[in-house]
């Protein structure tokens, strides 16, 4: 909502999943320790509910008029960081 009525719609949207994961970089030897007890397990399950967080957000957008332009995903394993950065672009406004 725009600050005198509804605001335009933004042509292109820029949403990023798993920014908390840079978390372990303040403490990468907790990190470590961390990743090495639950390693494939824990970081399967973060992804999965990431996964799922995206599907959610896409269908939502899908409701808006969106479209997913492109999806990319990042990820250095040793220091536990997985990130995605989705891109949606307006195919048709919101009625």
């Amino acid at each position: 909502m725009g600050l005198f009525g509804k605001a335009k719609p933004r042509r292109i949207e820029v949403k990023e999943y798993g920014r908390d994961s840079f978390l372990g970089l303040i403490n990468p030897l907790m990190t470590f320790f961390i990743l090495g007890a639950r390693s494939t397990t824990a970081r399967g399950n973060y992804q999965a509910r990431l996964i799922e967080k995206m599907e959610d957000d896409s269908v939502e957008m899908r409701r808006r008029g969106y479209r997913v332009v492109s999806s990319r995903e990042y990820e250095r394993s040793a220091l536990g960081i997985t990130y995605f950065k989705v891109t949606y672009e307006l195919v048709e406004p919101p009625k």
